[in-house]
């Protein structure tokens, strides 16, 4: 009986303030994590954890692909990737934590040429090309992918199958993807960040990259891309260069308010453009200094109309003429 009354009473006097060692505590320790930190094409910081208690831990509360040094000093991630870090300490008393955000962001990878950013542009098929504009890739509605890839920004200009098939943007998707579209583009899979654009409207990706969505639709063959769908071409900004993406429309009015370096311009005749020299006329409607024939030998167009293309806009606009595939 003596013995289960001395016990209550050690309870009662550690549940009011004793340690396990015999000291007292009066509350959970004190911590700190430190400041929020943004750092620059780097992927590795020193941990600044402070605490009461003499000694504490880091775990990784969310973001992938990042880890602790085993001395918990160190905290190393993917770049272009945020995290969130918890600090955590114990004594008697309870546990406290503290949380610090840990953005590795990229830089912006400089300014380019023209005719660099024309010749890190890879044409897939149809309207799809693969961008290398460093640091950071960039997809347009991906077609016809032969091989796993991560995408920092996947472009979508409409819900039709060639433009928009999940399987295929799930061979691209990595920890930082974010996903641009219009609003009925319903892709279920999981990506960093789902934007939803309509004509006229603006995002800027990773502080770096400004994309603008623009209208894209059809004047005379309506029943395939309406106006009233609202869906889209983009005006892309990075590295100093801007390429447009025209998506599937026909020569439209809003293309004279529109200035790019790069127009990408579909060939077709029976969905797009009701001739070539209608996207012709479009190249010198956005002011392009290099113009870029896409969406032709599928399902319409033909490669000779691409050399039509090509010989109309001769000594007014050059035109380079992609092989399909990376």
């Amino acid at each position: 009986m003596k013995k289960s009354i001395l016990s209550i009473l050690i309870v009662l006097a550690c549940t009011m303030g004793c340690k396990e060692d015999g000291e007292t505590c009066s509350a959970p320790p004190t911590v700190s994590a430190g400041e929020d930190i943004t750092i620059t094409d780097q992927t590795s910081i020193v941990l600044a954890g402070t605490t009461s208690e003499g000694e504490g831990k880091w775990t990784i509360a969310e973001g992938a692909g990042g880890e602790i040094s085993s001395d918990g000093t160190h905290f190393k991630g993917l770049l272009k990737s945020t995290y969130k870090l918890k600090w955590e300490a114990t004594n008697a008393c309870g546990t406290s934590e503290d949380f610090v955000t840990v953005n590795l962001k990229a830089g912006c990878g400089g300014t380019k040429t023209i005719d660099q950013i024309v010749e890190s542009i890879h044409w897939i098929q149809q309207a799809c090309f693969r961008i290398e504009a460093k640091p950071f890739t960039i997809y347009t509605d991906p077609n016809s992918i032969t091989k796993k890839d991560t995408a920092d920004i996947i472009l979508i200009s409409h819900p039709h199958g060639d433009h928009f098939a999940p399987a295929e943007i799930d061979k691209l998707i990595g920890p930082n993807t974010i996903l641009i579209a219009p609003a009925d583009v319903n892709y279920t899979g999981t990506v960093a960040k789902r934007v939803t654009l309509t004509p006229g409207q603006e995002y800027q990706a990773f502080d770096c990259v400004t994309i603008k969505a623009v209208p894209a639709y059809n004047v005379n063959k309506t029943q395939f891309h309406p106006k009233s769908n609202k869906w889209v071409g983009y005006l892309v900004t990075v590295n100093g260069v801007t390429f447009y993406h025209a998506g599937d429309t026909e020569r439209i009015s809003e293309m004279k308010t529109f200035t790019c370096d790069i127009a990408m311009l579909p060939l077709g005749q029976t969905y797009t453009f009701d001739t070539v020299a209608d996207a012709v006329e479009s190249a010198k409607d956005v002011k392009a200094k290099v113009a870029i024939p896409m969406h032709f030998g599928l399902y319409e167009g033909t490669a000779a109309d691409a050399l039509s293309f090509k010989n109309l806009l001769d000594g007014v606009i050059p035109v380079v003429i992609k092989e399909k595939g990376l």
